[in-house]
């Protein structure tokens, strides 16, 4: 089932009671319960907003910071959050944006320049997400590459770079985009060596390199995030999947790109008038987002241990793995875990032939290791 999909589904069940009450009455699985501040959810980046209590953590945080606002994006919170991730990333500058489909177009334009012809994996968002956006509204001609993999391999994009330079009417590749993790291919991450490898290439033939980071930070605590996006020119990092926004995206780079970033933002219309609503709670969600990531990986490891023990499942293999961890279960696990998590009020993915995707967020921590447990045996 589409992620998506299964969200909207459990929220509405959660949150209409008329439409829970016509499922029971149809013999329809019982509705997941209200939720609460006991609400798991093991699939997602984290648990949906919650339009109440976000405007009452948003009223807390203003009031504690004092002046906040900034006008048209430039000083104030918005400003102190470019500061902040620019210095995360590793980079000179960093600029707020509205959307990651707008980062990720500016992004691709400016390191293109004067070329056309711009490398991008097939399964990432620029290519498969994005209606076309950077090739109707900046005329770049993206070449898909990697169908099915989180990355095309090195071979692939030297044959991509010859048949362009070497054709009857060459033509110059100015960029290659990547995304990591890859959200399409169970949350893969590219290997760092993998990494190296393009970008030493990319370098020795003046190609520029972007990198889709949007959920970068839910990568394996201890992943070196700076590493990574050293090897690239600019970075692009989701503000709303994890980070408590409404809506936002930040791109880091080399202050002369981003100069030109925020040149063409205004010219897409993306200079909103104000994004303090965005920049304050993604502050404040930073400032514990290390620890409360480390206990949300460690309360897996020790889930999954305690289930292998139990002879209950086991972690497929998955070396680059961001949070999307995949559970091999037992048949008897499988055929009636996932109405017991229903009825507990823990948000699953259902098993398809004995694999089940876990997605490891914060709301893990929410509850004891051994409820869970129990849970899964039944």
């Amino acid at each position: 089932m589409d992620r998506r999909h299964f969200l909207t589904l459990s929220l509405l069940g959660a949150s209409a009671p008329g439409l829970a009450l016509a499922r029971q009455a149809t013999s329809a699985p019982p509705p997941f319960p209200p939720v609460d501040e006991r609400s798991v959810w093991l699939v997602g980046d984290s648990a949906p907003p919650n339009a109440l209590k976000s405007a009452e953590r948003l009223l807390e945080l203003v009031k504690a910071r004092g002046r906040i606002r900034e006008a048209y994006l430039s000083g104030g919170t918005v400003e102190e959050l470019e500061k902040r991730f620019a210095k995360l990333l590793g980079k000179e500058d960093c600029a707020f944006l509205a959307t990651g489909t707008l980062a990720n177009h500016l992004a691709v334009r400016v390191l293109a320049g004067e070329a056309s012809r711009v490398i991008v994996s097939r399964e990432s968002h620029l290519y498969a997400d994005e209606s076309d956006a950077t090739q109707m509204l900046s005329g770049l001609n993206l070449v898909a590459l990697g169908g099915g993999k989180a990355v095309p391999g090195l071979t692939e994009i030297k044959a991509a770079v010859d048949e362009a330079e070497n054709g009857p009417y060459p033509l110059k590749v100015g960029a290659i985009a990547l995304e990591s993790p890859v959200r399409r291919v169970k949350g893969e991450m590219i290997d760092p060596a993998v990494l190296r490898e393009i970008a030493a290439y990319a370098r020795s033939k003046n190609i520029r390199l972007h990198l889709d980071g949007a959920r970068l930070l839910l990568a394996p605590p201890g992943y070196d995030i700076a590493g990574t996006a050293a090897l690239f020119d600019t970075v692009y990092v989701s503000l709303y999947k994890y980070l408590d926004a409404p809506f936002g995206a930040v791109l880091a780079g080399s202050k002369v790109d981003i100069d030109k970033v925020r040149d063409l933002r205004h010219r897409f219309g993306g200079t909103i008038y104000q994004a303090w609503e965005c920049a304050v709670p993604v502050l404040a969600a930073l400032d514990d987002f290390d620890a409360r990531h480390a206990a949300a990986f460690a309360a897996a490891d020790q889930l999954f241990a305690a289930l292998k023990a139990q002879g209950l499942a086991t972690v497929k293999p998955a070396p680059n793995a961001s949070n999307i961890r995949e559970l091999l279960v037992k048949p008897k696990v499988a055929e009636g875990v996932f109405d017991r998590m229903r009825v507990a009020g823990v948000r699953m993915l259902k098993p398809e032939d004995g694999l089940i995707e876990i997605y490891v967020n914060d709301t893990i921590t929410r509850r004891p290791v051994e409820e869970y447990v129990k849970l899964f045996a039944g």
